[in-house]
């Protein structure tokens, strides 16, 4: 709890009316979960404004309102700000006590790997004794409760919310996926990351961002504002690492399959049954690492993960106890062995380039026969659509198009557009269902065939 006038002094505010001496129990952005003396932050969102729910929130029990527009509430404080969404994240830290400054918080972005790479760094953490929380794609962890998540990146008040949950947990770090979108949003603009991780970019939510240009800008912000004390880990295979690493004041590290100037650089690796073995170069000298992950783009998550603990200066010894100790990530290449003698993947791939990854490393295993089940979203990029069909050409010996998300869209019409990079039609087969499509994928699976089922993941 805080009183008004303490918080006003902490953040920008263009004005204010109404008592400032209220007492602030609490913060809100949904109106149905106020509570007495809370205070509500209007968020204009792009399907809704929350300007229009502060009556709600006033019955609710709020008393002071932090708004963009010129509202009168009679019986309330009313502070004005430019921008609530900035706000949001400003006072969110101020009434938790800026709980970010008391852990090592290691922020990943990127297109893909950022789910894996968060998992293998909790894991090191862990092995590495600093008490780590986590805030991913899938789920969250606040040193006590383990939580599905709803969203990549939390709204920052959530965020700031967790924080201090692992303050009184006795956390000493946090990983944490940064998505495009929470960074073009302000949720984690006012976190001080003691490093940031940018895994690549590949063409994904362009129907936010409108360009490459646009979208590889937000995921610049997580280092654009570092100074000498935090620490950028770059992938310089990949071109935009470049520019980032022209414009952050943090401390570059670098990794990388293919340069050996890099802070961390691949070796080689062989393939193992139920996994792999990776050797790289680390400035201490030369590890082996003993993994289940499968695929090139998970030996690029690992370089990201074991760059990230050796900016951190952990010792090798944990770095390779806490790879070697992950055993399972939530829908990203999950592997399910089945009665029948074949094999199931469940991973989270959604771009063609994440499907044209694990299609690859699937076919790797050399199944007799490969299987793959996907969709697209609707209501999002249909550029990409086509070129995930075109990646399941390329490696599925039968492929059945299905629903993923259509949203508001015709999924026939997401199929439809899915079709146009398929050029052997006659292994494609169509079931809208998706239960009933990947119950089809199964029952044609004979022994030692695989089956990717790909788009959802965890879920």
């Amino acid at each position: 709890m805080m009183i008004l006038k303490d918080l006003l002094q902490k953040i920008d505010h263009e004005s204010v009316s109404g008592d400032v001496d209220r007492l602030v129990s609490d913060i809100h952005y949904h109106s149905d979960t106020v509570e007495k003396d809370s205070l509500f932050v209007a968020i204009r969102g792009y399907q809704t404004d929350g300007h229009r729910f502060i009556s709600n929130a006033f019955e609710n029990g709020a008393r002071v309102f932090m708004i963009e527009k010129d509202i009168d509430i009679p019986g309330a404080t009313v502070v004005r700000v430019a921008d609530t969404r900035k706000a949001l994240s400003r006072i969110s830290r101020v009434f938790f006590g800026y709980p970010d400054r008391k852990l090592k918080i290691i922020g990943i972005t990127g297109t893909t790997g950022k789910t894996t790479t968060a998992y293998l760094i909790h894991s090191i953490l862990t092995a590495a004794h600093w008490n780590p929380g986590l805030i991913s794609t899938v789920e969250s962890y606040d040193g006590d409760v383990w939580k599905l998540s709803e969203r990549t990146t939390p709204e920052a008040l959530d965020i700031f919310r967790l924080f201090h949950q692992m303050n009184r947990k006795r956390l000493k770090s946090a990983v944490m996926e940064v998505s495009s979108h929470a960074l073009s949003l302000y949720r984690v603009k006012d976190i001080s990351f003691t490093a940031g991780v940018f895994t690549n970019l590949g063409r994904d939510h362009l129907d936010f961002h409108k360009t490459m240009d646009d979208y590889f800008l937000a995921k610049k912000k997580l280092f654009d504002e570092m100074n000498e004390n935090q620490r950028a880990i770059l992938n310089i295979d990949d071109l935009y690492s470049t520019r980032i690493q022209e414009s952050t004041g943090g401390e570059v590290f670098t990794y990388s399959m293919n340069r050996r100037d890099a802070t961390v650089c691949f070796l080689h690796h062989e393939s193992r049954q139920k996994g792999m073995s990776v050797t790289m170069q680390i400035p201490s000298g030369v590890i082996t690492l003993e993994t289940s992950l499968l695929g090139d783009f998970n030996i690029y998550n690992i370089l990201a993960a074991v760059t990230t603990a050796v900016s951190l200066g952990i010792q090798d010894d944990f770095i390779i106890k806490g790879v070697e100790s992950l055993k399972r990530i939530p829908g990203r290449c999950e592997i399910l062995e089945t009665p029948s003698n074949f094999t199931v993947y469940v991973d989270y791939a959604h771009t063609p380039e994440s499907l044209h990854n694990i299609l690859r490393a699937v076919w790797g295993a050399k199944p007799a026969t490969l299987i793959v089940v996907f969709g697209a979203g609707g209501d999002r990029d249909r550029g990409k659509r086509p070129a995930m069909g075109k990646a399941a050409d390329d490696f599925a010996d039968k492929i059945i198009l299905t629903n993923d998300n259509p949203r508001s869209e015709d999924p026939e019409t997401i199929i439809k557009d899915i079709l146009e990079g398929i050029s052997d039609k006659s292994k494609v087969s169509v079931i809208i269902d998706r239960r009933e499509a990947i119950q089809k994928a199964l029952d044609m699976a004979q022994a030692n065939d695989g089956v990717l089922i790909a788009g959802k993941g965890h879920e």
